[in-house]
């Protein structure tokens, strides 16, 4: 493989998106749009750390374990 070639394998995170049973699924909403500001839209994103493409960190299986700050 090519050192300098990136592979994208993140998943998209959307209201198909699975999660961890009993978490918190995916949602967004557009909670002001342009109209109401002036400007900009603004948009909620709400959902778990545990969804989709992330990393877990020490912590997440042992309380004693490094959080994702204290990892090199």
């Amino acid at each position: 493989m090519d050192p300098q070639k990136i592979i994208d394998i993140s998943m998209e995170l959307n209201d198909t998106t699975p999660e961890w049973p009993g978490d918190v699924p995916f949602s967004y909403e557009l909670s002001v749009t342009i109209k109401q500001s002036g400007s900009v839209n603004i948009g909620k994103v709400q959902t778990s750390t545990h969804i989709g493409t992330h990393i877990d960190a020490p912590f997440h299986y042992n309380n004693e374990g490094s959080k994702h700050m204290n990892c090199p």
